[in-house]
């Protein structure tokens, strides 16, 4: 079935994958982006409509650390790219109603409002990262692992999710301190007391 309908960087794609309710189990307590996300996407796959003509997108890229990309990487991407909404290179037209339930929750926890609304959670890679830091130029935010992520403050694209990251962080504290960058205030959320108050009991068992 579709799940999604866009636009990226100037070009239009239509991604479809079998969707099925997630069974919860007992693994599931430690893997909190579960209790969001209640359904499974599997066999995705990658379509491109140009003049017209939709046909399957081959996805020929590889990621920094050497890895071939798929249509799973493809749709974590979107995914991550919805959560923060991103307005620099994305367009979406049509969300699925499976998809759409598990992006609403992103946008229950907003951060910053403006001209663009900065979520406080955002999905990026299969897991949930929070924001930890930001300024009028770059956002930064961190997942289990404690390392930062990097991306522009007035749309959402991102800059770093490696080690350029951690080089970003330290310049932006130094560029605070210089008065070349400044600090925006954000609303904070304890991770474990959303997730408690959410509740995962309506998956099936």
């Amino acid at each position: 079935m579709k799940i999604l309908d866009f636009d990226l960087e100037g070009s239009h794609f239509i991604m479809e994958a079998e969707v099925s309710k997630r069974q919860k189990t007992d693994d599931d307590d430690d893997d909190m982006v579960c209790q969001w996300l209640r359904y499974l996407f599997e066999n995705t796959q990658v379509y491109k409509e140009t003049d017209g003509v939709v046909s399957p997108f081959r996805i020929t890229g590889v990621a920094w650390a050497g890895y071939q990309l798929t249509a799973d990487h493809a749709l974590r991407d979107v995914l991550g790219r919805i959560t923060r909404n991103e307005t620099g290179k994305l367009t979406v037209h049509y969300v699925c109603p499976e998809l759409q339930e598990f992006l609403n929750m992103f946008k229950k926890y907003p951060a910053i409002h403006g001209e663009r609304t900065i979520p406080y959670f955002i999905f990026h890679r299969g897991d949930i990262a929070r924001l930890c830091y930001a300024t009028n130029e770059f956002l930064y935010y961190v997942g289990d692992d404690d390392m930062p992520l990097m991306f522009r403050t007035d749309d959402g694209t991102l800059v770093s999710d490696n080690e350029f990251a951690d080089i970003g962080f330290t310049e932006s504290e130094q560029n605070v301190e210089d008065g070349t960058e400044h600090l925006l205030a954000f609303t904070d959320y304890d991770l474990e007391s959303v997730f408690d108050s959410e509740g995962g009991g309506d998956m099936e068992p």
